[in-house]
């Protein structure tokens, strides 16, 4: 009795969450898959699009459309809403939320790297286990304490072919983001169950472990994440067109205690999703901004140059009376949008009542046979790769394969395939 009830409370749900474009017509980038679910577009959204796609299959083996479908069903399966397993919950749709209180969703459940990439003497923690994982299902704030990416480097920036000249010198795949209210962005870098159990069951935390290594491959199944988050103002949390955490911020990239208010709402503004796909040299790159990134970011009547560093060392958000530092960088968009606009607007529409609709894709960055690093060759997320829009890397991409394609660790001469968090290994 107790099974049928809860068979027929999915089916009720399934029914209210169900928006159904069946009738709408698809666009063309819809016709760029070769038939399999993960490079097909849905009519609907039901608990189907739960389960995370795990390779794209682009008509021909080349069609871009094909890869950036498969990007916004990923979209969706990470974006569910997670049970405290760490997994999708198939009872619940990701129509349903509205902001960050009905999360967790299931990438934030992801392994943070803070959490794996400890000390010699200490152990990461236990998959699903982590701090702000803990955090999210006991409804307490997450701690955000990076206001930048990882820093790359000297040898990484060398092989890339150019400096990122900033006025504070600071020569980084990403420095400190001001925002046009003179708060910076904060980032998280996580991993999927698969990549972590490769670092943790090889100790690839440990540098003594990767110093005598040459190179070291991650596991085709591999995902990261990274995320970028802006505080918001209580007019935008009335509006309700980010996906929001609360969580605490600190003064310094150091961790030191904030004298503004805390913990704080932040809302989502930027997402990578990065998977190691079976068929594919490396890594497929999708790229997600939230859609009011350009004029958020952005006062058309500033007189900062486009896309600077504003903060200098030594790095401080707030004075001791809790007012802004740092004048805000005025971003803008070097790269036009790869991505089909009516694509878009399709899967927009399927997430119709979501705050996820308020989301759009940038563009997938992948290694094709042809052009091995990357394509489409210009990709940037302003919020994530603010400050190397026009680094060019090996073959003159400029993007995420164009950074990444040298990634070492710590040590700056292990390569890691492709991935930055080993410039966090102690």
């Amino acid at each position: 009795m107790k099974h049928s009830r809860n068979a027929a409370l999915f089916g009720l749900l399934t029914v209210l969450f169900t928006v159904d474009v069946a009738n709408a017509q698809q666009p063309q980038s819809c016709n760029g898959g070769a038939g399999c679910a993960a490079s097909s577009c849905p009519t609907s959204i039901t608990s189907t699009q739960a389960t995370i796609p795990t390779a794209a299959c682009p008509k021909f083996g080349e069609l871009q459309s094909g890869v950036d479908v498969f990007s916004w069903n990923e979209f969706i399966a990470f974006n569910w809403p997670a049970t405290s397993a760490c997994v999708a919950d198939t009872t619940k749709s990701i129509l349903s939320i509205k902001s960050g209180n009905q999360g967790p969703v299931v990438w934030q459940t992801m392994m943070s790297s803070d959490d794996v990439f400890v000390g010699a003497n200490k152990t990461p923690a236990d998959w699903c286990k982590g701090d702000n994982v803990t955090a999210l299902f006991e409804k307490k704030p997450l701690t955000l304490s990076h206001p930048s990416k990882a820093v790359a480097s000297e040898a990484t920036l060398e092989a890339l072919g150019a400096a990122i000249s900033q006025p504070t010198s600071v020569k980084a795949v990403g420095g400190v983001v001001t925002d046009q209210r003179q708060r910076w962005l904060r980032f998280e870098r996580l991993m999927n169950q698969p990549e972590y159990a490769a670092i943790v069951g090889n100790k690839w935390y440990q540098l003594s472990v990767l110093n005598p290594l040459t190179s070291i491959n991650l596991p085709t199944g591999s995902v990261e994440f990274k995320s970028s988050w802006k505080i918001l103002t209580p007019a935008e949390i009335k509006a309700g067109r980010y996906y929001t955490t609360v969580a605490t911020v600190y003064n310094t990239p150091e961790g030191a205690k904030s004298p503004g208010p805390n913990p704080v709402t932040l809302g989502l503004v930027g997402l990578h999703i990065i998977q190691k796909t079976p068929q594919q040299q490396g890594f497929f790159w999708s790229t997600f901004e939230q859609v009011d990134n350009e004029t958020v970011f952005y006062n058309p009547h500033g007189s900062k140059t486009v896309n600077t560093q504003t903060a200098k060392k030594p790095y401080v958000e707030l004075n001791p009376n809790g007012t802004p530092i740092n004048a805000p960088v005025q971003i803008k968009r070097v790269n036009k949008i790869p991505a089909d606009p009516k694509l878009n607007a399709y899967y927009q529409k399927l997430l119709a009542g979501s705050v996820f609709a308020n989301y759009r894709l940038i563009s997938t960055q992948w290694q094709t046979g042809g052009a091995p690093q990357g394509t489409p060759a210009n990709v940037s997320n302003i919020v994530i790769e603010t400050y190397v829009q026009t680094v060019k890397g090996q073959g003159g991409a400029t993007g995420c394969l164009g950074c990444h394609i040298n990634a070492t660790a710590a040590n700056g001469k292990t390569l890691t395939d492709h991935s930055f968090l080993f410039l966090e290994a102690k």
